[in-house]
């Protein structure tokens, strides 16, 4: 664990927190010692991460969104969402999770629906708007790792930790014109063939599509483009479990399909 009193500057926030990933060692949480950071803060530290992942080879393949229940919103003290962003090195197989498993801190798997995008998203758009965005549909398992102590944080502390990105697992991609309502697909997590969550589709916002509308949002009040083929996270459905050795999970969503992950 590395202590300490809280970076000074956007720089040594981002490089603390490449190091606690190159490391294995989770740090304390910033905002610990300086209670005034804010949201604008975190995601200045975020922007600087990109900046050193992409300066280091790394390509950014889309965005994810995080804090998109209620339930998530209030633990936080926040009525948003909040967005990160996927690089190629966050790609993942069943067989890499279990491979990359001891270099994370603290892993856990979640279940999460994917877009991904039939073209670039620049402006706001309104519900009719992202239909035509989406290309395609997908279950998905995120692996995130957050790297402060025992998952401790406040909002600006994880905007800067890239909402605690770690890997993704996508799988098969389904056209949207072969869905039904997204909101009413129900979810099951299972570990070691125990189911230990369920939700539906309407965990996210009430409606999966309404998180590419608040990232349209995001994107535009930044100046921002998420290019079309990008890859889009709409937040957990279920509260994350602990990604442990030795152990299958299964996370599954109806009428999208099933991950299986053994470690």
């Amino acid at each position: 664990m590395v202590s300490g009193d809280a970076p000074s500057s956007f720089d040594q926030a981002a490089t603390a927190l490449r190091n606690a990933r190159a490391q294995g060692a989770a740090v304390l949480p910033f905002s610990d010692v300086d209670g005034h950071l804010d949201e604008t803060w975190g995601y200045k530290v975020q922007a600087l991460d990109r900046s050193y992942r992409l300066a280091a080879g790394e390509r950014v393949v889309g965005a994810k969104l995080g804090l998109t229940s209620e339930a998530k919103q209030r633990r936080m003290s926040v009525d948003r969402p909040i967005a990160g962003f996927l690089t190629d090195v966050m790609l993942m197989s069943e067989d890499s999770i279990a491979h990359r498993l001891s270099r994370w801190i603290q892993p856990r798997i979640e279940p999460e629906i994917a877009f991904t995008t039939a073209r670039s998203i620049a402006e706001p758009l309104d519900l009719a708007g992202v239909v035509d965005v989406v290309a395609g549909v997908a279950v998905a398992a995120e692996i995130i790792d957050s790297r402060f102590v025992d998952y401790r944080f406040r909002l600006p502390d994880v905007l800067a930790d890239n909402t605690s990105a770690a890997g993704v697992l996508l799988g098969p991609l389904q056209s949207r014109k072969d869905l039904n309502d997204l909101s009413a697909l129900k979810c099951t997590v299972s570990v070691d063939g125990h189911q230990v969550h369920e939700a539906t589709g309407a965990a996210i916002l009430g409606n999966p599509l309404l998180a590419l509308v608040w990232l349209s949002e995001h994107l535009a009040s930044r100046g921002e483009v998420l290019p079309a083929g990008s890859l889009v996270l709409a937040g957990a459905l279920t509260d994350a479990v602990p990604l442990r050795t030795r152990t299958n999970y299964r996370l599954e969503i109806e009428g999208l399909g099933a991950i299986d992950v053994r470690t």
